[in-house]
């Protein structure tokens, strides 16, 4: 099996959907060897943040001395960014020969007559028995859906469980509520284990406290209010803390801040159960970070930023750091959306930044169509329009843009990673 084919292996199984339960993904990794039982978790939930929280752990237990697998998804641009060690994405030899494995046992699997796995629990079982058998010490684990019923909590046990921020996304599977969706996120909580969270809305943290006293796990609460000082420049966010002094990161954003109190105070927890992390570890850990796509600088004069935020929390921190390094000043935004997300109260908190919107159709069945999404567009700014392509989107908007302007292109995972490759490629001629 080469490459190609092993990606159009991997994104065939999309056809299955997605299915909450562990029954499917118990049968897989019991044929694998149960490889997950082998290793040492840090598993993350949570609606917001937990993507860059778990790439600031990975970065600071590799800065440790510790072989640290980083688990993620969607990717940005390609494939192999879901399955890290080290910083280093699995090889293109090494994601054809899982592959092929993995195909082996569900193709068993379907001969005898049992419930095909989705494509999420057939990454998860791979990332499983890649990071077994690369004899990793810990893997930072990112949940890809709630929690309870996720593909990654066929764990049993895990180091630390940790939640990000909670707010509304993914209704339709988590519940309505944000207490119905903290219960979800609180289901990767393990009998007698150890919790650390973000601070929480009241109602979402009584949920998570009740899980806590339920099954004998301590809890430990992130401080974010330790920084001293915080201040953003572009493609960096500076950090004072009282302990550890100045600590630099090139994740920025407003929630960024949250996050990065998430990960220190989870690094701190991880060193009281023996870990040996010394906090010039932690210090490299936050600078050497990488999180692509969030808030990120792709490019200068014109300033040129992609950030996958996608529902309307993430879109308020995406303004909210906007206006910290850019005060009084208005982007050119390239937007595109799914049909499932709340886009017009998205939309109603860009135009307080927008000069001009231009609309586009992500590369995925549940997308908005960009003509539909610009008429929408329309109540919210004068500037309007629809590309049929992203490539034209992104030509459009640099042939309107001044060296002084900024650019952002936002709203989905789906698109931004074509975004940053073509400003890649561009760097490169």
């Amino acid at each position: 099996m080469n490459y190609d084919r092993a990606i159009e292996y991997i994104f065939s199984l999309e056809r299955f959907g997605s299915k909450p339960g562990h029954e499917r993904i118990k049968i897989l990794t019991e044929r694998l060897g149960n490889p997950q039982n082998h290793l040492k978790f840090i598993h993350v939930a949570g609606t917001n943040g937990k993507g860059s929280t778990s790439a600031f752990l990975a970065s600071i237990l590799s800065c440790a001395g510790y072989s640290a697998g980083l688990y993620t998804s969607p990717h940005i641009e390609r494939f192999n960014e879901r399955i890290r060690l080290n910083g280093n994405e699995i090889t293109n030899d090494e994601l054809c020969e899982y592959v092929e494995r993995i195909k082996t046992e569900i193709d068993r699997m379907i001969e005898e007559g049992l419930d095909h796995p989705t494509v999420f629990e057939a990454i998860t079982a791979m990332a499983f028995l890649y990071y077994y058998e690369k004899k990793c010490d810990v893997v930072v684990l990112e949940v890809g859906l709630g929690g309870r019923l996720d593909a990654t909590n066929v764990i049993t046990n895990s180091l630390i469980s940790v939640i990000t921020k909670i707010s509304t996304d993914h209704t339709e599977v988590l519940g309505n509520t944000i207490s119905e969706i903290a219960y979800e996120k609180a289901g990767i909580i393990k009998q007698n284990g150890i919790v650390v969270t973000y601070p929480q809305d009241e109602l979402a943290l009584r949920v998570i406290e009740s899980v806590c006293r339920q099954k004998n796990a301590a809890i430990y609460y992130s401080a974010p209010d330790d920084f001293e000082n915080v201040e953003f420049k572009p493609g960096l966010l500076c950090l004072k803390h009282p302990h550890y002094g100045n600590i630099k990161t090139p994740v920025v954003g407003v929630h960024q801040v949250y996050n990065a109190a998430v990960a220190l105070k989870t690094a701190e927890v991880l060193k009281k159960t023996g870990f040996n992390i010394k906090d010039s570890d932690i210090v490299e850990g936050f600078k050497t970070a990488s999180w692509p796509g969030r808030f990120e600088l792709i490019g200068k004069n014109p300033d040129v930023y992609i950030d996958g935020a996608h529902n309307p929390d993430g879109i308020r921190s995406f303004v909210e750091t906007f206006k910290m390094i850019y005060p009084n000043r208005k982007a050119l935004i390239i937007f595109g959306v799914m049909k499932d997300k709340e886009y017009e109260v998205m939309l109603s908190e860009l135009s307080a930044i927008t000069k001009h919107f231009i609309a586009v159709t992500p590369d995925n069945p549940r997308a908005l169509d960009a003509e539909s999404l610009a008429k929408i567009m329309s109540k919210y700014c004068k500037n309007v329009e629809f590309s049929n392509t992203i490539e034209e989107a992104v030509e459009k908007l640099l042939s309107y843009a001044t060296d002084d302007d900024i650019i952002a292109a936002l709203g989905s995972l789906y698109y931004i990673g074509h975004v940053r490759k073509l400003f890649c490629i561009s760097a490169e001629e």
